[in-house]
């Protein structure tokens, strides 16, 4: 039988805790450890946790971990990957929470198709007012499938919801950078470029709340954000040594970085951070001599993009 672990990383969710440790007690499938990574919040979520765990009986293993001080949520994550002793690995967000038969359907898929580096359940995302949209992911049965998968955003790039096989981490050293957020779009990136499988599960193994406005990535643009993308997008332009995924990689960068200037414009940033934000942009293009890479943004972003670069320089 195949060991899971669960890494949920618990930092100033005192709100929704009990929730997502109930989903995990009541997985049907059995042979789960799960591991609670105390990122040293301001409130009582992590006394809340701990109660929880103490008056538990059931089949799951509970493991606790603590930083010294907080840390973020990718060094917690990267914390919970080191306790962690099982075949797949799977990471929950503590405000989130799981169907009963979660990992039960997910482990299924994986026994079926002989043990993929990723099975990637469906995601239900819970609006405010209860409603839901679910999102799914297809199969990408080679590296060249999963690498155009994650450039046309056509599967999930968040790293929860996903069962992943422990040797991405121990073999391939793919752990997320500490420090930065949108830390799974940088994880997704890196992992695309070598893994050869990602199957989809038909069935919804994952609960997202959208109502809760104090997550990162439910919370409005701010500076850090978007300097975060720039070293991601620098991080990314690394990798454009590897002649497979060259051309693809190239546009994807140009894309983001006009994206980016819109976007900057759009929400009415201070000039002189959209200024210094598309000098080091202009910088990354250049230096790795995709500047003249045809994008394939509308003409309109491109328009932009070019007025302030004039006024940048």
């Amino acid at each position: 039988i195949m060991k899971v672990s669960i890494i949920i990383p618990i930092y100033n969710v005192k709100k929704y805790i009990i929730r997502c440790l109930k989903s995990v007690q009541n997985q049907t499938y059995t042979d789960i450890e799960c591991i609670l990574v105390d990122d040293k919040g301001q409130d009582d979520s992590m006394k809340v946790a701990k109660q929880f765990v103490e008056e538990y009986k059931g089949a799951v293993k509970f493991l606790l971990c603590e930083h010294h001080v907080n840390q973020g949520l990718s060094a917690a994550r990267n914390t919970g990957l080191k306790k962690a002793s099982g075949d797949y690995v799977f990471f929950l967000d503590s405000d989130d929470s799981l169907p009963d038969d979660s990992i039960e359907r997910l482990v299924h898929e994986a026994e079926e198709y002989q043990y993929p580096e990723i099975v990637s359940g469906v995601t239900r995302h819970v609006l405010a007012d209860d409603s839901y949209y679910d999102v799914k992911t297809g199969n990408f049965r080679c590296n060249e499938d999963v690498f155009r998968g994650y450039i046309h955003n056509s599967w999930n790039i968040i790293a929860c919801n996903k069962l992943i096989r422990k040797d991405i981490f121990s073999k391939h050293k793919t752990f997320f950078l500490e420090g930065i957020t949108h830390e799974d779009v940088l994880w997704s990136f890196e992992i695309s470029t070598y893994i050869e499988n990602i199957i989809g599960c038909p069935h919804v193994t994952y609960n997202y709340y959208l109502g809760d406005m104090n997550s990162i990535s439910r919370s409005p643009l701010s500076q850090k954000r978007v300097l975060d993308s720039l070293i991601i997008l620098q991080r990314k332009a690394s990798y454009l040594s590897n002649q497979n995924i060259y051309y693809l990689l190239s546009q994807h960068i140009k894309d983001n970085i006009i994206n980016l200037s819109y976007t900057l414009v759009r929400n009415r940033f201070p000039i002189s951070f959209i200024k210094e934000v598309q000098r080091k942009a202009t910088f990354i293009l250049t230096e790795n001599k995709i500047d003249k890479v045809k994008a394939s943004v509308p003409f309109y972003r491109k328009v932009v993009f070019k007025f302030v670069n004039l006024l940048s320089f």
